[in-house]
């Protein structure tokens, strides 16, 4: 007789056990953490359009570039927030630290001004010398318009440098 209540509590309480499994007892639910603010990127500000500012920017950021090893001389010139380098590199340099010039260069100017978005270097002597004379043009106060087709021939033969 205890045999059949004892059996009958034990089915009793598997019953109650399932039945609280299959209709969804509410589960545990750990509170989640208060939502904190995402950081806001800081409003990026944009470049003079003021041919001389352009070109004391221009000039000091040249400087910078001059200053990597391995650069004999650079020229900078700003269109929008673009910057396009000219490197004059010193004789005898290796093709991968060439690479590695340009990259140390954009690097630099990057953390120089960063309000530019995007800097554009080459070693090549020809677009050297466009830029070069983009930016005589820019310090003799003529517009960067002006300048509109020099600096897509400019930029076709030129492409970011990372």
């Amino acid at each position: 007789m205890w045999w059949r209540r004892l059996g009958l509590g034990v089915l009793v309480v598997v019953l109650l056990l399932s039945m609280l499994g299959v209709s969804g007892c509410p589960e545990r639910r750990t509170p989640s953490p208060p939502a904190t603010p995402t950081p806001t990127r800081p409003e990026t500000k944009t470049l003079p359009t003021d041919p001389r500012e352009l070109s004391r920017i221009a000039t000091n950021l040249a400087h910078e570039a001059a200053r990597v090893p391995g650069v004999n001389k650079a020229t900078v010139a700003i269109a929008g927030n673009t910057a396009y380098v000219g490197l004059d590199l010193k004789a005898g340099l290796e093709k991968g630290r060439t690479d590695e010039v340009k990259r140390e260069v954009a690097t630099r100017l990057k953390k120089a001004e960063p309000r530019l978005a995007q800097v554009m270097v080459t070693t090549d002597a020809d677009t050297y010398n466009r830029i070069k004379n983009v930016q005589d043009g820019i310090t003799k106060g003529k517009p960067l318009s002006s300048f509109a087709h020099e600096i897509e021939e400019i930029n076709r033969r030129m492409s970011p440098t990372t």
